[in-house]
This record gives C-alpha cells, structure tokens and sequence, in this order.
C-alpha cells in the first residue's frame, strides 16, 4: 500500500514544531544536503500537502542554519513543490488537476521527442539500463497487492524506466529537462488509483518491447501510455478535490445548525 501523509495528530496545532521524519544534517552541510531531505519528505508526503515550512522550526530539526533552509525552500519554490503565500508564509502545495496536466504534457514531449532521436540513429542502443529498470518495475508488482495503490518502490522504478527511456535520446539537455519534472511526477504517482500492478508491468513491458524491435510506432505508444496515467491520475485528484470540498460544506451545515 502507498505510504500516504499521516493524519495530524487530535489536539497538535497546525505549524506546531515536527520532525516528519527529517534528520539532524551536519552544520556545515551544504544547502543541497536540506534540499535534498526536505524534497524527499515532500515528494513521499511525509511532509503534507499544505503543511507551512517554518524556517526556524526546520533549522532546529535539521541542526543548520536559517539561510541553508531559506535557500533550499527558495529551489522548492522553482520545482514547483512549495509556493509563497504573501503575508503567510510557505507552504507544500497542492497539486491541481491542471499541474498533473501540465507536467504529463512535458513529460511527453520530452519523452516522445528523445525516444524518436533515438529510433533515427544508426548506432545501436544500450539497452541495459533500460531493462533492469523494468525488472525492478516486475519485482515490485508482484509485492504489490492487486487491490493496492503503486508504492514508493514501484513509484520509483517507473520514473527510473522513463528516465532510461529519455537518456536513450542521448540530449543532456532533455534528460535535465525531463529531471526537472521528476519531483512532481512522483508526487502525481502518489494519487494513482488502485491499478492492477500485473497490468501496471505489463504496460511497460509493451513500452521495452517496441524500444528493443526499434518499431517506428513506439513514440506513439508512450503518448498513449502517458496519456492514460494523465487521465487515471487527473480523475482521482478531481474526487479528492470533490471530497475536500463536500467535507467542508457539511462542516459549514453542521456549524450553521448548531449556532
């Protein structure tokens, strides 16, 4: 089952100090060692979705100072992770129905346009990369429960798959574009609904097979491969948004009724 973000604890006050499962870092730590903790809570939803970043109470847990904090909430901020609210502070974002549409509609140019570089080449392709990522996207299928949502371990190895795919294209510059969309892609995969997870490798499987017979088609077949985990995820980002928002007008009736 998906780790998902713990529900706050009865009677804690909302921006109260919390260790959400963060490390002390070593003082003189660069800004890339907090970045790189406090992207791997978001990104895993140790640290919620709208939780506030607080820059002294994140200084005390992670043993640095402010301005490495300040810094690496700074690349949040661009990754498009965490957003500035004016007069309020900073916060973890809540990815829209339009943010999922958006980063799968880079993911596919960058993914489709590297894979076709690829297939007009004359050199052979190291494929090895590309198939142990798969590998890893079997084994962690079958620990995955057919009535479970994708975990972290499959998460992880599908967003290898595609990284392999892309680094196919032999372009730094699309491989650092595709990178720059990592972070978000897997907090998207996070609100994947139950998908049977032998039909989740075998979706990649057809993917491998058309890259390994270099078939013309296989572009096409990630559009649509992508296209459909867009979809799949947009329509459970719209039921938790439909929830959220059913929740708090049964909260406001129910206030009403008892003032």
């Amino acid at each position: 089952m998906e780790a998902t973000p713990s529900k706050p604890v009865a009677g804690r006050k909302r921006g109260a100090t919390q260790h959400w499962g963060l490390n002390a870092v070593e003082r003189r730590s660069t800004t890339e060692d907090v970045l790189a903790q406090l992207r791997a809570a978001i990104v895993t939803g140790r640290i919620g979705p709208l939780e506030p970043l607080r820059e002294v109470a994140l200084a005390e847990t992670l043993g640095t100072g402010r301005s490495a904090i300040r810094e690496a909430i700074r690349h949040l901020i661009q990754e498009g992770l965490v957003e500035y609210r004016l007069n309020r502070g900073c916060y973890v974002r809540t990815l829209s129905v339009d943010d999922s549409n958006d980063v799968y509609l880079a993911r596919e140019a960058i993914e489709t346009k590297a894979l076709e570089r690829a297939l007009e080449c004359g050199e052979s392709l190291d494929l090895e990369p590309l198939r142990a990522a798969f590998e890893r996207i079997a084994l962690a299928a079958r620990a995955t429960a057919d009535d479970d949502t994708p975990g972290l371990d499959l998460i992880g190895a599908d967003l290898d798959f595609h990284r392999e795919l892309v680094r196919l294209g032999g372009s730094p510059r699309l491989t650092r574009a595709h990178e720059t969309l990592a972070a978000e892609a897997q907090m998207l995969l996070l609100h994947q609904p139950v998908y049977p997870p032998t039909d989740y490798a075998a979706d990649h499987r057809v993917l491998l097979d058309a890259i390994e017979r270099r078939d013309p088609e296989a572009p096409a077949r990630v559009r649509e491969h992508l296209r459909l985990s867009a979809t799949l995820i947009a329509g459970e980002l719209e039921r938790l948004s439909q929830a959220a928002i059913d929740t708090e007008e049964r909260s406001r009736s129910d206030g009403g009724t008892t003032a």
